[in-house]
């Protein structure tokens, strides 16, 4: 602290700064920052940009904290968690915005933050959710409301198609039981091939019979082993039981989803779902290059201070990369990596904040020169069948056009 800012203060002096009053400005720096990338409309141009407003993505990040703060912050129990703190994000994949933001104990449903998220909903936006957001009441309030989704099916709810010959009683009227018949999802999985896909296009969901496209898509060996070898770590660590049933369909990913098939056909169903990873990079990001998840044995406030100043920096940094990937594409067509990006972008932090205090010409330079550096070593590596976000969306970039010029040779 004196090294940089000059500032004389005494451990227990400083310790006294970290109150209340700290964390809520902290906390509304962090709110006033997200707030003001709303209004910035700059996204990356792609084949689905006519049809996609915006590719919401959300997911949650949980990490350990000191037991004594098991009150405020309880844990979900995994792990012997006793205290834990849960953060949830959805951001846009095209503009890198945060679109809803919260930290908050552990131990709470992820599914009942889906649903708080559903009121900044507007029509044309495609919703990417995984299984802990599941739920048949929000895909519905999605479909009314104009907004595409794409979900993993939880596998205890019922898939149906309409029966073509329903029953009827004797006073003509049709028997209600018999206007759906039950999809048997092991028999359709025994009859897909390794890496294929099968849809079923007018199907019916659970209870409600909510309409959509099926997509089934059978695992190849290697991402069955993989599975499994989960199932049996969550089985014994976090003490959850899989049915019989699930463990049947281990070889199947079955989603759901209100996309017209003319705009996204049942094979890319599943490269559109996997875009959801690129949010597990944020957060990868978030733990290996900021630290967020590493918490001494602090008071609540000197904690919460340093979670809300590692998200302003995170923030600040994440920004900063969007940005450049859209000027990289611009200027140079190539695809940034996103994780690379950012351990170069904080690296330039503090110089950022030192050219600030001096003038606008500064802090131009400091960034031509990140530019020139992301530029020459920032760019995404691309390994052998593995699709970047680039590649799903149909962006035009370098290693598009140079592919496409060896299959003409």
């Amino acid at each position: 602290l004196y090294a940089n800012t000059a500032t004389l203060m005494s451990p227990e002096g400083l310790n006294q700064r970290f109150n209340r009053c700290a964390v809520l400005f902290l906390q509304r720096i962090f709110s006033l920052l997200v707030k003001s990338q709303l209004n910035d409309s700059s996204q990356i141009q792609n084949q689905y940009t006519s049809y996609f407003q915006r590719i919401r993505i959300l997911d949650a990040t949980i990490f350990q904290v000191p037991n004594r703060l098991a009150p405020i912050y309880p844990g979900s129990g995994g792990c012997a968690q006793t205290a834990g703190i849960k953060i949830q994000l959805e951001y846009d994949l095209h503009s890198g915005k945060f679109l809803n933001f919260q930290m908050e104990p552990g131990k709470n449903n992820d599914k009942t933050f889906g649903t708080e998220c559903l009121d900044t909903l507007r029509p044309g936006d495609l919703c990417i959710r995984d299984l802990g957001y599941f739920s048949l009441k929000d895909l519905d309030q999605m479909d009314q409301r104009g907004v595409f989704y794409v979900s993993r099916l939880k596998l205890n709810n019922r898939v149906y198609v309409k029966n073509d010959s329903p029953e009827f009683f004797r006073n003509g009227t049709v028997k209600k039981q018999s206007l759906y018949v039950l999809v048997d999802l092991e028999d359709i999985m025994h009859q897909i091939q390794p890496g294929d896909t099968y849809e079923i296009r007018n199907a019916y969901i659970g209870q409600q019979k909510l309409p959509s496209r099926v997509v089934i898509y059978r695992l190849t060996s290697t991402q069955t082993h993989k599975r499994r070898k989960q199932q049996a770590y969550v089985e014994k660590k976090k003490g959850v039981t899989y049915s019989e049933k699930s463990k049947r369909l281990t070889e199947i990913n079955v989603y759901i989803t209100n996309i017209p098939w003319e705009i996204v056909p049942m094979e890319q169903v599943h490269d559109i779902y996997s875009l959801r990873w690129q949010i597990e990079i944020v957060f990868k990001t978030w733990k290996s290059l900021f630290g967020i998840n590493h918490c001494h044995n602090i008071k609540r406030e000197r904690l919460e201070c340093h979670l809300y100043g590692q998200l302003i920096a995170i923030f600040l940094c994440s920004s900063t990369m969007f940005k450049m990937r859209q000027l990289l594409l611009q200027k140079k067509q190539k695809e940034l990596s996103e994780y690379k990006a950012i351990y170069m972008i904080q690296d330039h932090l503090y110089l950022v904040y030192e050219a600030i205090q001096q003038d606008t010409q500064e802090v131009s330079k400091i960034f031509l020169r990140l530019f020139d550096l992301l530029q020459k070593n920032g760019r995404k590596s691309h390994r052998y069948e593995k699709k970047t976000v680039f590649d799903i969306l149909g962006v035009v970039y370098q290693c598009t056009v140079s592919n496409l010029k060896r299959k003409t040779a």
